[in-house]
């Protein structure tokens, strides 16, 4: 699940210093920032929850979904994980499977 939150009033952060490029508006009160749902919300905000329908929404589906096959990849076939982002029209790992080649 992931949501983008704009503070109105932020309380504090454990962002301190970091800088998001992602993040939309110029003014730290306009800025639109991705939020998991494990992240506490630090102040007064606005909340947008964002679906698969939703072009960043489908990219972390995406993205979180590429890493449970990755994690998938080296513990059923012991493979070396190489690349593997998320694309525009799904996801994918490759993977060194060693001498062997291929995963048969």
């Amino acid at each position: 699940m992931v949501a983008k939150v704009k503070f109105l009033n932020r309380v504090g952060t454990l962002d301190q210093g970091l800088f998001n490029p992602l993040a939309e508006g110029d003014e730290q009160g306009e800025q639109w920032e991705l939020y998991d749902s494990f992240r506490p919300l630090e102040g007064d905000c606005e909340l947008k929850l964002l679906t698969f329908e939703d072009p960043e929404g489908k990219m972390v589906f995406w993205h979180s979904s590429a890493h449970i096959l990755g994690e998938s990849m080296e513990r059923e076939f012991g493979v070396h994980l190489c690349h593997g982002p998320p694309t525009e029209s799904g996801f994918f790992y490759d993977a060194y499977c060693g001498e062997k080649g291929a995963l048969s």
